[in-house]
């Protein structure tokens, strides 16, 4: 019974620290994004995106930002995006071996 509380804290904690990893990279996709179509006050962009629940503020910045198309991204924050993209990446695969680690640990 103890082992499996342990191991339910343990899956807990890989989903949560996925779940973190992948809410700040897209925070600094999108300062990157905005920064790059010229938008005001990017760090605001991102901050908005990355809130609010069922990620209503990434889809509104994805469909408000067609409007502005990309007038000059540096070629080392392309190479930043792919990194960032990589690290969300490695997030979700953490949040989705949590998930599946605590699923086995309720069927327990």
């Amino acid at each position: 019974m103890e082992g499996n509380a342990v191991l339910f804290a343990a899956c807990g904690a890989v989903m949560l620290v996925g779940g973190l990893e992948v809410v700040y990279q897209i925070y600094n996709m999108v300062v990157i994004d905005a920064k790059a179509r010229g938008l005001k006050h990017p760090r605001l962009w991102g901050f908005f995106a990355m809130s609010g629940n069922n990620s209503g503020g990434l889809i509104m910045y994805l469909i408000g930002r067609r409007k502005y198309p990309i007038l000059h991204m540096p070629v080392n924050d392309k190479k930043e995006m792919e990194r960032r993209k990589k690290a969300a990446g490695i997030g979700l695969i953490f949040m989705a071996v949590g998930t599946i680690g605590l699923a086995i640990v309720i069927m327990l």
